[in-house]
């Protein structure tokens, strides 16, 4: 999926939000901008937005000399979700459905995103997704296919996030779960740390894209990636960035997302801030 210029205007406004959030001091704040404005009119439109997204973090993390920007941010959202988690736990065991209630969840968990220019509450979202219908559900079919399934390769997103998903993994109870985060440091997206943080590792194998782009691109990922993707019987793409990474890869993925922004509604067939489980492939 290609960068599209409305995407220009949602990737400066997400670094200026970076900027206001007090990790670039002032007096380097306006060479940061320059410079991002300067690598954006020479980038290569023809590759997707987490592939732009790559290059763009790595010039910022070398504007920055920080290997991390968005550590604090990250740390603080692991914490906030942990501190939820048995009340959400409750939910999920007191739910008449206990799957379709953690999916939901881990679905509402998605809107923990520093990266997309229209940012939403996560409480809210959490609340509203409990009883919203979703705008795309091929769910059915997917608990059918975990159900199933020898393997499941499940792709994580963000920070935060990530302890939905694990909730939702914990229900799934399935014996063999590959958990994907990212190969290094973007943005507020998940990494091996992360993912021990949270305990991740005590549910699922943890394994990277061996990549550091924002979302899972399929052209740059690891040979190990594609491995465990190739022979999984179930793959599970968490948010926007691993959409667009793997949207056009032909092998049948379940997207699960909440939609951040016009140009992905509308791929998908929805509308922005829908909630979305779709199958493709």
């Amino acid at each position: 999926m290609n960068i599209a210029l409305d995407c220009i205007p949602c990737i400066v406004n997400s670094f200026l939000r970076l900027l206001q959030s007090g990790i670039v001091p002032d007096a380097e704040q306006e060479p940061a901008m320059r410079r991002l404005l300067d690598f954006l009119s020479k980038a290569d439109y023809h590759h997707s937005p987490p592939a732009l997204g790559r290059e763009m973090h790595r010039m910022i993390r070398k504007v920055l000399k920080n290997p991390d920007p968005y550590k604090a941010v990250k740390e603080k959202f692991n914490s906030m979700m942990l501190g939820l988690y048995d009340d959400l736990q409750k939910m999920v065991q007191q739910a008449d459905d206990p799957f379709d209630m953690a999916m939901r969840l881990a679905i509402a968990g998605n809107v923990i995103d520093f990266g997309p220019q229209r940012q939403l509450d996560v409480m809210d979202t959490m609340q509203r997704v409990v009883h919203a219908d979703l705008a795309i559900d091929d769910s059915p079919q997917l608990r059918r296919d975990v159900e199933g399934a020898s393997t499941v390769l499940y792709v994580g997103d963000n920070c935060g996030e990530i302890v939905t998903d694990k909730l939702f993994i914990e229900v799934m109870n399935h014996p063999s779960v590959y958990f994907a985060v990212r190969g290094g440091p973007v943005i507020n997206d998940v990494t091996v740390e992360d993912s021990h943080i949270v305990g991740m590792d005590q549910v699922a194998t943890v394994v990277t894209t061996g990549d550091d782009a924002p979302g899972a691109v399929w052209e740059t990922a690891s040979d190990d990636f594609k491995k465990v993707f190739l022979a999984a019987d179930v793959v599970i793409a968490k948010g926007q960035g691993n959409l667009e990474g793997l949207i056009d890869v032909q092998h049948t993925i379940y997207f699960l997302l909440v939609t951040k922004c016009d140009l992905i509604a509308h791929r998908v067939g929805a509308k922005t801030g829908d909630f979305i489980v779709k199958k493709t492939g």
